[in-house]
Order: C-alpha cells, then sequence, then structure tokens
C-alpha cells in the first residue's frame, strides 16, 4: 500500500507519470489496472482512477480497445511535443555501450529529447519493431548476428528516423555514426612501425561481423603493400560469449610458433586476453612484444601494462546533429550516409613503449 501523506490515487498517478515522462511505457504497454493494482498493492478502484487522472492530463490516452497507451505528447514545460530518442543495442555487457549510451544521453539532453536506452537479444525481437513504432529517432548498435532479412525491411519501412552507430547499412540509405571506422587500423599500424615493428600479427577472437572483417582486411592490405610478415590468428567466439577469455586461452597456445614482433588486436578486450597471457608466460607487452587495439571501452589506459588503443572519439556534435534530423521529418539527411568524426584521438600506453 502506498504511503505518501496523499490520496493514495494521486501518488499511483505521480509514479505512472514519472515513468512515462522516462519513456518507460513507449517500449512496454501500460499494465491493465487490475495489474497496475496488484504491483502497487492498491485496490482496482484506486488504480482505476490513477489512470483517469494520467488521461485527464493528457499524459496517456485510450485507444478503440479501451487499451491505454502512452500519449504522442508527453507535457513537460514545453508546449510542443517533445522527441523522442531510443538507443537500441544488443543486450550483452559492454563498455563500449556505456560510453556511447553518456555521448548520445548528454546530446539527447541539449536538445530537449527524451532519451531512452532499450536492450534486444536477436534481430527477431518484438522490441525492436516496437521500439521503432513507439519512437521518433533510433540509435542502432549492430548486433555481431547478421542482420536478419525481416528486420531490415523494418528498418527500411519504419516512420522513425534511424541513424546506426558503427553498425553500416548505409546501402540500405541509413546514415552511419563510425565512432571506429575500420581505416583506423591504419593510424596503428602506423604508429607500430614508428617504434620498430617489421612482423605484426593479428587476433580476432571477436565474431566476424562487417566491421571486424573490415578491420582484418586493412591489416591484411596493409601487410601487403609495406611488405610486413604478419600471421593471423582468427579464432572468433560465438555471439555473446567472451572475447577476452578466448583470446588469453588462444594466446597461451600460440606463443610457442609465434613468430612477430607486435600484435594487433581487432577489439580491446581480445588485447586484455592477450596480454593477460602475455604476462603470464613473462612477457611484459612493450618491452618483448608490442600490443595494440582499435578501440577503447576506457579501460585500456588502467591496465598494466596500459595498452595503446584507438580511444573512442567525442561524437557529440554528430549525435547533435543526428538528433535535429529525427526532429525534422522533412528535411532530408544532408551530406556523406557515412560520418567519421575529425579527430580520432589515440592513446599511446606502455604496450608499445621499449
Amino acid at each position: 500500500m502506498l504511503d505518501t501523506g496523499k490520496p493514495q490515487y494521486l501518488a499511483a498517478a505521480e509514479i505512472l507519470a514519472e515513468r512515462l515522462r522516462y519513456g518507460d511505457y513507449l517500449v512496454n504497454a501500460i499494465p491493465s489496472t487490475r495489474k497496475l493494482a496488484e504491483e502497487l498493492k492498491i485496490s482496482h478502484i484506486v488504480a482505476r482512477k490513477a489512470v483517469e487522472k494520467l488521461l485527464a492530463d493528457g499524459l496517456c490516452r485510450r485507444l478503440e480497445n479501451g487499451r491505454v497507451v502512452a500519449s504522442q505528447r508527453v507535457q513537460d514545460a514545453s508546449p510542443q511535443r517533445q522527441l523522442t530518442v531510443a538507443m537500441l543495442f544488443p543486450a550483452f555487457a559492454s563498455n563500449y555501450f556505456h560510453r556511447g549510451r553518456i555521448q548520445i544521453e548528454k546530446a539527447a539532453e541539449k536538445a530537449g529529447a527524451l532519451f531512452r536506452p532499450v536492450n534486444f537479444v536477436h534481430w527477431s525481437d518484438p522490441v525492436i519493431a516496437e521500439t521503432l513504432r513507439n519512437f521518433d529517432g533510433v540509435f542502432l548498435f549492430g548486433s555481431t548476428e547478421p542482420l536478419d532479412p525481416t528486420a531490415g525491411r523494418e528498418l527500411i519501412n519504419t516512420q522513425a528516423r534511424i541513424v546506426t552507430v558503427d553498425f553500416d547499412l548505409t546501402h540500405l540509405k541509413i546514415p552511419r555514426i563510425a565512432l571506429f571506422d575500420a581505416g583506423i587500423v591504419r593510424q596503428l599500424l602506423d604508429h607500430l612501425v614508428s617504434r620498430g615493428a617489421r612482423r605484426i600479427a593479428c587476433l580476432n577472437t571477436q565474431p566476424c561481423d562487417v566491421e571486424t572483417t573490415r578491420r582484418i582486411n586493412v591489416w591484411r592490405e596493409y601487410t601487403t603493400v609495406r611488405g610486413i610478415c604478419g600471421t593471423l590468428c582468427n579464432r572468433p567466439v560465438r555471439s555473446y560469449e567472451d572475447p577476452a577469455a578466448r583470446a588469453c586461452e588462444v594466446m597461451r597456445e600460440w606463443l610457442p610458433k609465434l613468430d612477430c614482433d607486435a600484435l594487433f588486436c581487432t577489439n580491446e578486450t581480445a588485447a586484455y586476453g592477450a596480454g593477460r597471457a602475455l604476462l603470464d608466460a613473462g612477457i611484459r607487452p612493450g618491452s618483448g612484444l608490442k600490443l595494440c587495439a582499435i578501440g577503447d571501452g576506457g579501460a585500456a589506459r588502467f591496465f598494466s601494462p596500459s595498452i595503446t588503443c584507438v580511444e573512442m572519439p567525442d561524437a557529440r556534435p554528430l549525435f547533435e546533429r543526428a538528433l535535429g534530423w529525427m526532429g525534422d521529418k522533412e528535411r532530408p539527411w544532408q551530406g556523406n550516409l557515412n560520418v567519421v568524426p575529425d579527430n580520432i584521438p589515440l592513446f599511446i600506453g606502455e604496450s608499445t613503449s621499449d
């Protein structure tokens, strides 16, 4: 039972109004009054009065079938309809997703948009269609699984405006903000060469999605053109498995026959696993073998030794630009569909220092 010193229906209405303001019911349907009564431990009559209050305040609306859904205009200080934006990303733990979310959330706050992170497990997950239906704009992070054709059609035909992050769907005319474009692999390899590396191996334990495959291909092209010896060890995990643990295991197997003076990893989690295996074998990354990775979830500089990597750039201006496009359905996307930040920082860690 609610205990707030005010009528129970008003206390319940305030709880529901807060959920609406945070976009809770843009993805999940507003429960029936019976379920609300059970959840909030109030009577069915009190739950019904709370919903009637929300209807009267314009925070939700009743469909012809009697179902109550979030209003198309969630009231706030502005008389205009608030832009609703989702970050749609795979449901596994990742500092990369966390850091991307912070940037998008700050851009959305500046734009006065309602922002909501939404997880999906697979491309047929109903939450994807629900998100596309209920939000004005969606920042989509790709899964390591191949894009399902049905999901692809939904992305093309939706009324929501979609911008992908790193995940490349520009062939479907969907704009992309590339935080870690595969082209920046050359920047890392140039750094290794400048430190004297002449035999650069490549380790991948990520599932071989489009972006990972591109990174491997850039490494292949670079080593071929520069006449650099290099061996590829490509042992991808399945989706939702741990690439760091696999990298540590693979590196221990690979070490007795490893013939290189530098190791490029296709992402930072593989570098963490490889670094652990090297240290366990008495090889300190940097002095014994140079180690670097594309991408950084924010922990590379805190690893011991710190790992040289391409860091996540500040892409808030690009997210702000995308939000402006999402809020103006009459305006077409301007310029190249593939947008790369101007300045992509390279963190030089101890793992490439002598």
